[in-house]
């Protein structure tokens, strides 16, 4: 069940001009009572958050209403009029309330730590209670896999100091279907930990988007290469055989390194795929088999696989 969640309000009564830059004073109220929390941030501070929440959502695929960052004046510095910089207060106000304004966005470090406490927790327990900002999302759809397969097994990935060099997942690319001119491929995941094992499907390009999120982080390895993108006639086994034998192997190799592991990124992929899956032997509460009604994939047109069976004598060419 999820906790209520709470209500804050910002208001930035005032500024400061030091060394020619603006410090503004920023108020966070929690609505259900206790004191304000008051912090002081310049532009640039605030522009930085906004790129931070702007890869939490990427990452996460959160939905929430867009919001747009007060634009850079280009023209003319803001700190060169005093009227400016009280608009410019008023526009980061109305921005900071409409961020605070998403639940999903509260467990973000940057925003973490900006809200006041909760005046209904002691501070000596709070303190205790440390958040882990970044495993919010993961712990509701570990929630939601639960209520799916009751006592199974939720596979997260472990610290490499309990790994003992092992790689804790192996992926294996078994058959596909073709869907909506994409081939949609199953792939079997085991957790050579746990020796949980289950499969989901997954596109090409849903491969190649957590490829792009992991380019733009900061990693000190190599990123290996994504398979490149090309063409395929669907009567052609050699050449989708070639694919997943292709994106098998770079799944295992960026797999082989901890640091990619432990990525919020990745964290976020294996905690998906089990939801979106089924678990090998599983005692489901849901249906047995993974179906396209059941995955993340949205069917634009209803295609069954018995409809591509019907019209695979009819080479064309799909994206995979």
């Amino acid at each position: 069940m999820k906790q209520s969640v709470q209500r804050y309000s910002v208001k930035i009564p005032k500024h400061d001009v030091i060394d020619k830059k603006v410090y503004y004073t920023i108020s966070v109220y929690n609505l259900e009572g206790g004191q304000p929390k008051e912090i002081k941030k310049r532009y640039s501070e605030l522009e930085s958050m906004h790129q931070k929440i702007l890869e939490w959502i990427h990452i996460f695929k959160i939905k929430i209403p867009m919001i747009n960052f007060p634009k850079k004046k280009f023209l003319f510095h803001t700190n060169q009029s005093e009227e400016s910089i009280i608009k410019r207060r008023g526009e980061l106000q109305q921005y900071l309330n409409e961020i605070l304004a998403c639940p999903e966005l509260h467990c973000l470090g940057v925003i973490e730590e900006m809200l006041p406490k909760d005046p209904k927790i002691g501070t000596q327990k709070q303190n205790d209670q440390p958040v882990d900002r970044r495993w919010q999302e993961i712990q509701q759809l570990k929630e939601s896999y639960l209520a799916k397969h009751g006592d199974s097994i939720f596979s997260l990935p472990q610290k490499k100091i309990e790994l003992q060099n092992k790689q804790q997942y192996i992926f294996k690319f078994e058959d596909h279907i073709i869907f909506d001119d994409s081939a949609l491929y199953t792939i079997q995941v085991t957790d050579t930990i746990t020796n949980k094992s289950w499969k989901f499907t997954q596109r090409f390009q849903d491969l190649r988007d957590y490829h792009r999120q992991l380019k733009s982080i900061h990693l000190d390895i190599p990123l290996p290469n994504f398979p490149e993108k090309k063409l395929v006639n669907i009567s052609d086994a050699t050449d989708l055989r070639e694919r997943k034998s292709q994106l098998q192997d770079y799944l295992n190799r960026i797999f082989g390194y901890q640091t990619i592991v432990e990525s919020d990124i990745m964290v976020f992929f294996i905690a998906k795929s089990q939801l979106d899956g089924n678990e090998i032997g599983c005692r489901s509460k849901g249906t047995s088999q993974t179906t396209l009604e059941n995955s993340s994939i949205k069917s634009k047109s209803q295609t069954t696989i018995e409809q591509y069976d019907d019209d695979h004598k009819q080479p064309r060419k799909i994206t995979c």
